[in-house]
């Protein structure tokens, strides 16, 4: 059994009046995963928007107005071991934490405003790392070797070691990880690839100087690097892009973390203190539109035009609650908490020897190029410094009315805060001093919860939950666009409201889950780009998403289990909605980023037999969907994602303390589009991987 702590108390999730599902360290390593894209999607509800690394999108129950980065906040929040991860603003690498050596990854749907903060509309996916265990020696070998479809053979080496150090009282627990995953779309215009390499480790120590305390400290370090992106472009050819530059992705994230756990006997303290620091660099080919600027600036650039774009973001985050013992007629949790962000971002134009043709413009001169591109290449370039602070008091309170009816009420009480302050600089400056402006936004609110359950017997649970979530807002820096611009956005206003049904059938051998939903959102937060392509953030429009999420699982016999979700929803604009310079979406347009259809079917026979061979079989269906508003307005041409179907085969056997897997991923090779963009250099649209087959040898001791 999973135990879960999406109520901030260890829970079994089929107690929780919500939606939660949960994929255990067991689950994921008989999946073979590694990252999001091998196991996320399988959540009802959910649907994985794959593009590039950093800014692959989880997106729950619909609520999204992109299937990719937007001005704002995220509507998913991102945790590790409660630890917040998702800034204000523009986003900075979703973190994308290697399933290796994980508890557990829990992903909750629908939104958590109350327990959880920020960002959590549309729901949350918090990841959680196993952590030092002073009761025993530990460790951990799994190296795996693949080959893709268009690609060379790829590799992966992980290790754990779990080392009591004094025993019963301190322990420390290290990982270490390296991925390589070769290029499976070939760039023609570079003769290169989408190489990623992923690489870094984690550490764990935990000292119970007595049976009442905790004390925790945990760092991890990741890097993702992709040496050109990962969609194709259909004109060019199947597996196939053509650009003048390669378009890396760099992504870095750092996390040190502090807990302190403390039981009174009549109460549990709990002391979260957490810095993390992400960074993300990319590059887009721009050279398609090279001619523009040489024939508006007078140059004459002759090498591939590119922007290079990312940035840093450190976050400090502090948080202490008090919580009841469980098991009470009355339980309670009262906490407090203060997450503050500083976020450095830019985006630049360049061209190798960019300096040298300022120089020799007629509309420039000679000496204009050092001052214009000091380092002989960025021409033109925006930077903005970003700080956040949300602070909040939050609590809630169950009161079991009798042995069979329980109700939980409670919120929180937020205030954020975002301060911006925005730089050009370039030739569009030129010879003037930079242009700096400053904009600033601050909200206060509650977000609130309900929820009435009720158990008959312990084979059944129904409940109701009435659930908000917020986001903060995003101000606008004026006077960068010739074009006028709201001053900003505001937190949307989300109301989520189900009912779902839990049941166990046969002894517990058949598990029957259905949820109803109904998703109110107004006020939406919107990303818009003025004609002369600055983004800039505003509210408007209403949308909801309504659906209903099944679930079984089936032990029919010792030997076979059965599992299998279907979701149906439909996320839709209830008013047209006004996208300034592009057009309308109409009432009824779907909302980008959801399909109206996910289904996940898993089959697992175990053989009576030598080495306990282990054959899994499992299915992924995602409907048709939009990758952005503007497919939505008529007469544009739409950007298409989803409507395909992934088959993924595995068998397993036991030899010893070793575990060896043989695995057959995407096995009909199928072209299942997951993002599509307009790039400059045509529609790109970003797959699942192609077919791959590896193997795999996992040791435990």
């Amino acid at each position: 059994m999973i135990i879960v702590t999406a109520t901030r108390r260890e829970e079994d999730p089929r107690d929780i009046a919500g939606s939660v599902s949960a994929f255990g360290g067991e689950a994921l390593a008989d999946l073979g995963a590694q990252s999001l894209a091998d196991y996320i999607q399988r959540a009802p509800g959910v649907v994985f928007n794959n593009y590039q690394p950093g800014v692959s999108h989880v997106v729950v129950r619909g609520i999204a107005t992109s299937s990719g980065n937007v001005q704002g906040q995220a509507t998913t929040g991102y945790f590790l071991n409660e630890i917040p991860l998702t800034e204000p603003g523009w986003t900075i690498a979703v973190p994308d934490i290697d399933a290796f050596d994980l508890n557990r990854v829990e992903v909750l749907r629908g939104p958590q405003g109350s327990l959880f903060g920020s960002a959590s509309m549309g729901g949350a996916v918090n990841y959680v790392a196993n952590t030092a265990d002073a009761s025993g020696f530990e460790a951990a070998l799994e190296t795996t070797l693949s080959q893709t479809r268009n690609a060379n053979l790829g590799y992966t080496a992980r290790a754990m070691v779990n080392l009591p150090i004094v025993e019963h009282r301190f322990a420390a627990r290290a990982v270490l990880l390296y991925r390589d995953d070769p290029g499976y779309i070939e760039n023609v215009g570079t003769g290169g690839a989408n190489d990623l390499t992923v690489g870094g480790g984690r550490l764990s120590l935990v000292f119970t100087p007595s049976a009442d305390t905790t004390l925790s400290w945990m760092s991890m370090f990741q890097t993702i690097d992709s040496a050109d992106n990962a969609y194709q472009i259909p004109s060019v050819g199947d597996l196939q892009r053509n650009t003048a530059t390669p378009e890396f992705t760099d992504t870095e994230v750092v996390i040190h973390s502090a807990r302190l756990d403390h039981d009174f006997g009549w109460a549990s303290f709990t002391a979260l203190a957490a810095y993390h620091e992400k960074s993300q660099d990319w590059r887009f080919d721009y050279t398609p539109i090279r001619a523009l600027y040489n024939a508006d600036l007078d140059l004459n650039l002759t090498n591939p035009l590119y922007i290079n774009s990312g940035g840093e973001s450190e976050g400090t985050s502090l948080e202490l609650r008090l919580a009841s013992p469980s098991g009470q007629r009355f339980e309670w949790l009262v906490g407090a908490m203060v997450f503050d962000t500083e976020k450095q971002l830019y985006e630049q134009i360049g061209s190798v020897g960019a300096a040298g043709q300022f120089d020799q413009s007629s509309l420039y001169g000679p000496g204009a190029g050092a001052v214009i591109a000091p380092d002989g290449e960025i021409f033109n370039a925006f930077y903005s410094t970003v700080s956040g602070r949300e602070t909040a008091l939050f609590g809630e309170a169950t009161f079991h009315l009798t042995p069979q009816w329980r109700l939980t009420a409670g919120g929180r009480l937020f205030r954020t805060e975002v301060d911006t302050v925005s730089t050009q600089v370039g030739f569009s400056t030129y010879p003037g001093d930079p242009i700096i402006q400053q904009a600033s936004n601050t909200e206060e609110g509650f977000s609130p919860t309900l929820s009435l359950s009720y158990t008959p017997n312990e084979n059944l649970m129904v409940y109701g939950l009435i659930s908000e979530g917020f986001r903060f807002g995003t101000p606008n820096v004026p006077g960068l666009s010739a074009h006028p611009i709201p001053s900003g956005s505001s937190s949307d206003k989300l109301t989520n409201y189900e009912i779902g049904v839990r049941s166990n059938w046969l002894n517990g051998d058949l598990q029957l889950d259905a949820t109803v939903f109904y998703v109110d959102w107004t006020d939406i937060q919107l990303r818009l780009q003025t004609p002369d392509f600055f983004n800039y953030a505003t509210n408007g429009g209403a949308a909801s998403s309504r659906g209903i999420e099944l679930s079984a699982s089936w032990r029919p016999t010792d030997q076979l289990d059965l599992s299998s979700s279907v979701t149906f929803q439909e996320a839709r604009l209830e008013e047209p909605l006004f996208i300034l310079w592009a057009g309308t979406a109409p009432e009824g347009a779907r909302l980008p980023g959801s399909s109206d259809w996910s289904i996940t079917n898993t089959a697992t026979y175990r053989f009576y037999a030598p080495f306990d061979p282990v054959f899994s079989a499992s299915h992924v269906h995602l409907s048709e969907g939009i990758s952005d508003l503007n497919s939505a307005i008529p007469g544009a041409t739409p950007r298409l994602q989803g409507g395909y179907d992934l088959v993924d085969l595995r068998l397993t056997g036991t030899f010893g303390n070793a575990d060896i897997s043989l695995f057959g991923t995407n096995i009909f090779d199928e072209r299942g589009v997951t993002r599509t963009v307009s790039e400059v250099n045509g529609i790109g649209q970003g797959i699942v991987r192609p077919r791959t087959i590896g193997i795999t040898a996992r040791w435990r001791y």
